[in-house]
């Protein structure tokens, strides 16, 4: 329970870190800032979170089967409609982390959850 709580803090300081990207002020330095974190700063600190998850049988983040963590990550990096508005500069920057990728890719294939979300209403949550 514990590392899943702790991967999922982990995304607290990832939007953080879009969030600040995505409030400068400045049109340009907006469009530089958002391109450092995709290219740059949400790949390191993916490959950080990386090395925090421990080893298993995957291809779920904590154990053999989906947590509450795989689908923490999976809304933040993979999922349509998820947190980001680049989708594919999210995806790009956890193509260098195998042990998330796995996961990512597993929860997408979940049938329920596909299902959930090509049903959900569109709303701002």
């Amino acid at each position: 329970a514990a590392q899943i709580d702790q991967l999922c803090e982990t995304i607290i300081d990832f939007k953080a870190a879009y969030n600040k990207a995505k409030g400068a002020s400045d049109a340009t330095e907006k469009e530089a800032a958002l391109k450092k974190y995709f290219a740059e700063d949400l790949a390191a600190s993916l490959a950080l979170a990386e090395k925090s998850i421990p080893a298993g049988p995957g291809p779920f983040l904590v154990g053999s089967k989906v947590s509450y963590a795989d689908l923490v990550f999976y809304m933040f990096l993979a999922s349509p409609g998820g947190f980001h508005d680049n989708a594919e500069g999210a995806k790009a920057a956890f193509q260098g982390c195998p042990k998330i990728k796995a996961a990512m890719e597993a929860v997408d294939k979940i049938p329920e959850l596909q299902e959930w979300i090509t049903t959900r209403k569109e709303t701002m949550f």
